[in-house]
């Protein structure tokens, strides 16, 4: 094996086993969102899904990636429409709930399976 490949399955190994640590992040922060749905709040899980979703495909974990991708697409479009013309931000726990649910499973799935 090459010291590019070993160094990359090391990186994958260290992904991994962070996993469980960023469903912890991810699900605090939802948990904030939905008691508390303000600008503060709603940024911590944009940034916690953002992140997943342009990590998880490189570390070979595409369906998380692209679970965490459509939340990440969804606040941004949220974010960049005309404020006028947006839900309140307290609809978007509502909105959120079903995708975010299934993202929050899938990362717990990947954090105990370890791969």
């Amino acid at each position: 094996m090459t010291d590019s490949l070993q160094g990359f399955d090391l990186l994958r190994a260290r992904y991994a086993q962070s996993l469980p640590s960023k469903h912890e992040a991810l699900a605090d922060a939802w948990h904030a969102f939905v008691a508390t749905p303000d600008e503060r709040t709603l940024r911590a899980v944009h940034e916690q899904a953002h992140r997943l979703s342009g990590s998880a495909a490189v570390y070979g974990y595409e369906p998380l990636g692209d679970r965490a991708r459509a939340i990440d697409c969804a606040l941004c479009e949220w974010e960049d429409a005309p404020a006028a013309s947006r839900d309140d931000a307290r609809e978007l726990p509502r909105r959120l709930a079903a995708p975010m649910q299934s993202l929050l499973d899938a990362l717990r799935e990947c954090a105990e399976r370890g791969s």
